[in-house]
């Protein structure tokens, strides 16, 4: 399958929110004292990790077989 520009920049701009919620979560985690809340953010920002190594690993994969 081949990957047009626009659908990379997508990809791009996939990865980059995905980056951003596990910041986002992380520092959440960080500014609360609940250990309830604390829990949630880092459930959330693994679930998002999850999401960023899935679409980079999937990009890589394209790169090693050249169809972008």
């Amino acid at each position: 399958m081949q990957m047009t520009e626009m659908e990379l920049l997508h990809i791009g701009d996939q990865l980059n929110s995905e980056a951003l919620a596990i910041a986002k979560c992380v520092t959440s985690a960080s500014q609360t004292t609940d250990p309830k809340l604390q829990q949630l953010y880092s459930t959330i920002a693994d679930r998002h990790r999850g999401h960023y190594e899935t679409l980079l690993r999937n990009v890589q994969n394209l790169a090693t077989q050249r169809q972008f």
